[in-house]
């Protein structure tokens, strides 16, 4: 086999050496019917969509939205039924009595809710060459029509009708502070939908920061506790799924703690057949899982109001009813297991694996280690910190992916422990390494690939089956910040430290590697500092008449009838829209790289309140073509952008 083209170092066959289609899917999904099939029914249904989604199948069966065919009813029906048997039999009952909470007016909640904001928000939307400048004050929302709705020619005349194409299904928000993170509310059947959204400063924010006193590092120690919260808005879905233009988005509910910024939040994806509804009246969320900046991993049972109740509840949450602490380091990332086991990465290199049910039951027992939670496993899987950990849920939940700041990606079979509670080195296989870290790691279900981006802007898939190698899927414009993926279709939104949010499917190379690839442009945001004159203060005229008591001392009376304009910095946004689909060549042609002159490569530095910095897809069904993204000048944009 040595010198043979036709096989890789490692003695297995190399597709990319004259091989078929055949041979590429035998390797991307396995040789067996049940693997094969539903790989197969994956891409009869949304192989001739290019780059988003459709609300609805035609005749045929193509488009529309479906759970993973590699994960069938059966296998659901055990998870809703058996999977929750722990949250009957005392979980339930152990959340509500340990999990302390009391509630805030909106006065007391105001200094955890975005501190650092900067009010109203100027921005710049509409039709190319004919947007209109807007401003959106803080904590409120925007419809996306009403810069593009056709302006009357005169003010008796009506307004014109405004065309189809031009038409917007979605909502801006302006929550003042960058986005850390935002995600939907999984398992949610009717019509009310919940985004939740946190934020925090930009980096170098604190004087100690802007100076390098800080006395502490802090992606590796616990910071100091500050003030943050967790807002839930509620949106409404139309009977055709669409967002309900008619109800305005709504600040549900505001999740407030003091244990540092939120750097990561999770919801169990896990799926659930019991009734939502509370004794109380309220409805149930779900479980959160949720990073803060003191280190710890903290889960939380959310509860929000019924519909009929007009105004946001403040929650201050003093205790949770499970809390992790790993020893001499703190969590950086997290995902979930199962419906009662959570993991997460650490700075040092370790990941933990924690049951939830087991950490409970200590707790109810009066064991003094139970306010912090024993991990089931805790082990070192890399030399250094972890940033991002993932599972190939739900066809392979034991399947654990971790990128590393090493450059290192690895895939570890969890069912390979030891009984030592350590990883086993055998049940672990490596990635090819990279120049720099790779924070952005997403498991694609329909396609059976780790997706991540490399230093290049280019995405690509590592093959469950042939994690060693790696396949260039399409390529951005700039850096990726976060991947948004769906359960309920293949597409994939990237939104760039550029600005850009940009969608394709993946599933289409992954079945056949010769096919275009193309990308289509959500919107691109720009943002810039600017100065604004100031309009001119005018002093009190001879005729105005001034109380004796409010009149100021002599020295101190404006005798100027006019004061000198100030420049006062000012923040506007733009946003682009509109754009049409394009072809992406990633190799050997002049436009593959798009960001290189002069036979150098190079990467642009943007302004930080310029990226797209979280996205998430709706992951309900019926509103699966949903879709968020934050900015980290504080935006939020939701849209409905399925065709």
């Amino acid at each position: 086999m040595k010198g043979d083209p036709r096989f890789n170092p490692r003695g297995l066959l190399e597709p990319a050496a004259r091989g078929s289609k055949e041979l590429q899917r035998l390797f991307f999904f396995g040789p067996a019917k049940d693997d094969q099939m539903p790989a197969l029914k994956s891409h009869y249904k949304w192989g001739a969509e290019l780059t988003i989604p459709s609300h609805e199948a035609n005749a045929s069966g193509f488009g529309g939205f479906q759970t993973s065919y590699f994960h069938g009813d059966a296998a659901m029906k055990t998870e809703s039924e058996e999977g929750w048997d722990w949250y009957h039999k005392g979980g339930k009952d152990s959340f509500a009595k340990n999990q302390q909470s009391i509630s805030l007016s909106s006065q007391k909640a105001r200094p955890y809710i975005s501190p650092a904001a900067l009010g109203t928000c100027k921005l710049l939307m509409g039709p190319y060459k004919r947007q209109s400048l807007l401003e959106l004050d803080l904590h409120t929302s925007l419809d996306l029509n009403d810069s593009w709705a056709p302006k009357p020619t005169s003010a008796d005349a009506p307004p014109p009708s405004q065309d189809a194409k031009s038409r917007r299904n979605g909502w801006m928000l302006n929550l003042g502070e960058k986005v850390q993170h935002l995600e939907w509310v999984p398992n949610i059947q009717g019509s009310r939908q919940f985004l939740a959204v946190t934020t925090s400063p930009l980096i170098g924010s604190t004087p100690e920061e802007q100076e390098f006193n800080a006395p502490y590092a802090p992606a590796f120690a616990p910071r100091p506790p500050t003030k943050s919260s967790i807002q839930i808005w509620e949106f409404r879905a139309a009977p055709d799924g669409r967002i309900d233009s008619a109800c305005t988005p709504m600040l549900r509910k505001v999740i407030c703690s003091e244990w540092g910024d939120v750097k990561l939040f999770k919801w169990c994806p896990m799926p659930r057949n019991f009734p939502t509804q509370h004794a109380s009246g309220k409805s149930n969320l779900g479980l959160l899982a949720g990073i803060w900046a003191d280190g710890a991993l903290r889960v939380l049972e959310v509860f929000v109001e019924d519909p009929e109740v007009a105004e946001t509840e403040y929650d201050l949450i003093r205790n949770a009813a499970f809390t992790a602490q790993p020893p001499n380091t703190i969590c950086t990332c997290l995902t979930w297991l199962s419906s009662n086991s959570i993991i997460a990465g650490c700075a040092n290199g370790c990941v933990g694996v924690w049951n939830i049910p087991t950490a409970l039951q200590s707790r109810s027992m009066g064991d003094q280690r139970a306010p912090t939670a024993e991990p089931v496993m805790f082990s070192p899987i890399s030399p250094t910190y972890i940033l991002n950990v993932t599972t190939c849920y739900p066809s392979r939940p034991n399947i654990m992916i971790t990128s590393s700041m090493s450059g290192h990606i690895q895939m570890t079979d969890l069912m390979e422990m030891t009984s030592k509670a350590t990883m086993s080195p055998a049940a672990t296989v490596r990635a090819s390494r990279s120049r720099v870290g790779r924070s952005v790691l997403v498991w694609h279900e329909f396609a059976q690939v780790v997706l991540t981006v490399d230093d290049n802007f280019t995405l690509i898939a590592f093959p469950i089956r042939r994690f060693f190698r790696q396949i260039s899927f399409t390529r951005y414009k700039s850096s990726v910040a976060c991947l948004a993926y769906s359960p309920v279709h293949p597409f994939v939104m990237a939104g760039c430290v550029g600005g850009e949010a940009i969608s394709n499917n993946p599933l289409r190379r992954a079945y056949e590697n010769k096919v275009p690839i193309w990308n289509q442009t959500w919107f691109t945001h720009e943002w810039r500092q600017c100065k604004i004159e100031e309009p001119a203060t005018v002093g009190a005229s001879d005729g105005d008449e001034v109380m004796a008591d409010e009149a100021a001392e002599p020295e101190e009376q404006v005798t100027s009838t006019e004061k000198e304009a100030v420049p006062t910095p000012q923040e506007i946004s733009r946003i682009l829209e509109g754009f049409k689909c394009k072809e992406i060549k990633l190799f050997n042609t002049e436009d593959a790289f798009t960001h290189r002159e002069n036979g150098a490569v190079y990467s642009t530095v943007y302004d930080l309140k310029t990226t797209v910095s979280s996205m998430a897809w709706n992951p309900n069904i019926h509103v699966g073509g949903w879709i968020a993204a934050g900015i980290a000048n504080g935006l939020v944009r939701v849209e409905d952008v399925a065709s």
